[in-house]
């Protein structure tokens, strides 16, 4: 298991979009993704790979070492690319994720033999609206960049057109030693229930949130004050993006999103020149 990773700093509400690169709906703008906002959406004219593309530049090189892409409408079959150019005229590439697919394959074992998923391993329907939608991809390396572009490939999309919520482009911190056992994953629910006299309840669904609490232990002195800070710059409103496995891509699906803290904690100090913290952050829908 590769150590989990916490982006902060999201540079996407400083950044400029460039209206000539894709198709947007102009009632479903670009601009959306800036919108803290969710469910406001930013939508494509077409399924056409030439229309399903955007481009932006943050205020200044920055450095980033993840993105994600949330609340999306993208299928089982999309692919999508990613790659980061020092120069406006995007002919310098500094980082490129390749083509990778949207959904990952399910484990073998998963399925059951009588399971229509058994044999390509393809996550189900049921799979796929379970969470938020979020596509999630860790860099291999930290770049200092200006100039970002974004390919998505499902000319099949039964919709129409792809649809983007919102866009998480940050910073990266990655513990030199992984979660300590016992970190926990949890999906909880924000279903409200109301009762007859008689006692029958009646439910009312609503989309579920995932969570994650940790523990970072050993840290140095360097890297108790990096917590520090990403804890105080965060604070509880501010977006940040936590990936569990980033070498795993059906955990990195399946455990990783975009959340806030939901309490700043103290980093302690239990031995001489040992610190430790935690983290306890919630998935924003």
């Amino acid at each position: 298991m590769t150590n989990c990773i916490i982006g902060f700093k999201n540079r996407i509400n400083e950044s400029l979009f460039d209206s000539s690169y894709g198709s947007w709906n102009a009632a479903f703008p670009l601009e959306n993704l800036k919108n803290p906002i969710i469910s406001l959406l930013a939508r494509t004219v077409n399924t056409s790979s030439t229309s399903t593309r955007f481009r932006f530049a943050t205020a200044q090189a920055r450095l980033t070492g993840a993105i994600a892409i949330v609340n999306h409408n993208l299928t089982a079959t999309a692919t999508w690319r990613y790659r980061v150019y020092s120069d406006a005229a995007y002919s310098t590439l500094v980082y490129d994720s390749g083509t990778i697919n949207v959904w990952p394959d399910m484990p073998y074992g998963y399925y059951e033999w009588e399971d229509d998923d058994f044999w390509d391993l393809t996550m189900s329907p049921d799979q796929i609206t379970a969470d938020r939608h979020t596509l999630i991809h860790a860099q291999t390396d930290l770049t200092n960049a200006q100039y970002y572009q974004i390919e998505f490939f499902d000319a099949d999309n039964p919709a129409g057109y792809v649809s983007l919520g919102r866009v998480f482009l940050g910073q990266t911190y990655q513990p030199e030693n992984n979660m300590s056992l016992g970190a926990a994953i949890s999906v909880e629910p924000d279903t409200t229930v109301d009762k007859t006299i008689g006692g029958v309840e009646y439910f009312q669904n609503k989309l579920k949130y995932r969570g994650v609490r940790m523990n970072l232990a050993y840290l140095d002195e360097a890297t108790a004050i990096l917590n520090q800070d990403i804890m105080q710059q965060s604070d509880i409103s501010a977006e940040v993006l936590f990936i569990w496995n980033p070498a795993s891509s059906i955990l990195n699906n399946k455990n990783s999103f975009m959340g806030r803290l939901r309490s700043l904690n103290a980093v302690e100090n239990p031995y001489n020149t040992i610190y430790q913290t935690s983290y306890e952050i919630k998935e924003l829908l």
